[in-house]
């Protein structure tokens, strides 16, 4: 019998025993990537985990933990977190989303922050703010930065 033929009839065979179930389409999606170092794969069996209204949300590392833990509406996207998908999300607290510097992640109105054309910009870390003000022009990015005064 063909590969594929014994693999379908496996499959229909699990289709109609009891106790079995094939995965549902309408399963939420699992959580891949930390919602505030955007890019930063999630080890389920590592990772840090918080709760927003019964909500299972997992972490990276400490340092986002305590960035969550500062203003967790910062950091609620649904494409990162499929949980959160059809909840009412509270709206963020600054219009910036994202550091000019360390662009794939996320920025709060409780991080560091610097004065730049009369607005503040907010920088992931101390780290980021440095480099922002040692060449302000060159991370100055109007996408990143929809605060800025427009031309």
């Amino acid at each position: 019998m063909p590969r594929f033929v014994r693999l379908f009839a496996f499959v229909a065979v699990l289709a109609i025993v009891p106790g079995t179930r094939p995965l549902a389409a309408d399963e939420p999606a699992k959580q891949k990537f930390c919602p505030i170092m955007t890019t930063d794969e999630i080890d389920p069996d590592n990772a840090k985990t918080v709760e927003y209204k019964g909500v299972k949300i997992l972490l990276c590392c400490d340092t986002c933990v305590a960035k969550w833990k500062r203003e967790p509406s910062a950091y609620l996207d649904s494409k990162l977190i499929p949980g959160l998908a059809g909840k009412e999300l509270p709206k963020r607290e600054i219009e910036q989303i994202y550091c000019p510097v360390l662009k794939e992640r996320k920025v709060s109105s409780k991080d560091a922050f610097t004065m730049y054309k009369g607005v503040k910009v907010y920088f992931f870390n101390d780290v980021a703010k440095q480099r922002f003000e040692k060449d302000p022009e060159r991370y100055a990015d109007p996408k990143l930065l929809p605060q800025l005064p427009k031309k």
